[in-house]
């Protein structure tokens, strides 16, 4: 996801995002571990150079998955494959800010509006992902 990590100075300690970390080097069978400062920085995975006010989205597409089993009276395996479609859910997770969500929201009107509002399945209810 939209993550960095950029090195900074000791100085910088005490801002947010500032965390002590390391780096090794490892040059034949011996390694060296230096303590350094980084900053993590958390960008948009649409526009990488938008760092502020983002946030990670979750968000699922409906799909349908192809399914090839034994067809009726094919006890041996021997006969035809029946295909059928079955409903799917794909998950996604993208880290956007503010001008990126709005592309969404956009790019989702057309549907929304065709669409009834309705709350999450029930809990316990198997939904199939890929």
């Amino acid at each position: 996801m939209g993550t960095r990590f950029i090195e900074v100075d000791e100085s910088r300690q005490g801002e947010p995002g500032v965390r002590k970390g390391g780096r090794t080097l490892t040059v034949g069978d011996q390694s060296v571990t230096q303590e350094t400062w980084v900053k993590v920085e958390v960008y948009d995975d649409l526009d990488p150079t938008v760092t502020e006010d983002v946030h990670l989205h979750t968000f699922s597409v409906p799909g349908m998955e192809v399914r090839a089993g034994a067809g009726k009276g094919d006890e041996d395996g021997g006969g035809e494959f029946e295909t059928r479609l079955i409903p799917s859910v794909q998950y996604y997770e993208i880290e956007l800010g503010p001008d990126s969500l709005n592309k969404l929201h956009d790019a989702l009107k057309p549907f929304i509006a065709a669409a009834r509002e309705c709350g999450p399945p029930p809990k316990g209810r198997k939904i199939r992902t890929k």
